[in-house]
């Protein structure tokens, strides 16, 4: 699923208004990419194997230009958690 360009920018100011302005832990990099996507983590409930569905954190990720380290932001803590996520059809 493509996120629509006012989604997009929905999650680059939900990021901005938190403090997530800062370069990138691993170059310095200041120059990011949002991912085009979700990302849906799973948590698992102990360490003895996989566990395939249950609870999971919905996320962003984004890409550092340079470097491409990922950092991965909870839909959740944003705000953005809703019936209809930002950027797709409601």
């Amino acid at each position: 699923m493509s996120l629509s360009k006012e989604g997009r920018q929905e999650i680059v100011e939900k990021l901005r208004d938190r403090g997530a302005s800062l370069p990138c832990p691993r170059c310095g990099n200041t120059h990011f990419q949002l991912l085009d996507g979700y990302f849906n983590q799973p948590l698992q409930p102990a360490f003895d194997g996989l566990y395939l569905g249950g609870t999971s954190i919905p996320s962003v990720v984004i890409a550092c230009d340079r470097c491409g380290f990922l950092s991965s932001h909870a839909l959740g803590a944003l705000g953005l958690l809703t019936e209809h996520l930002p950027g797709t059809e409601k």
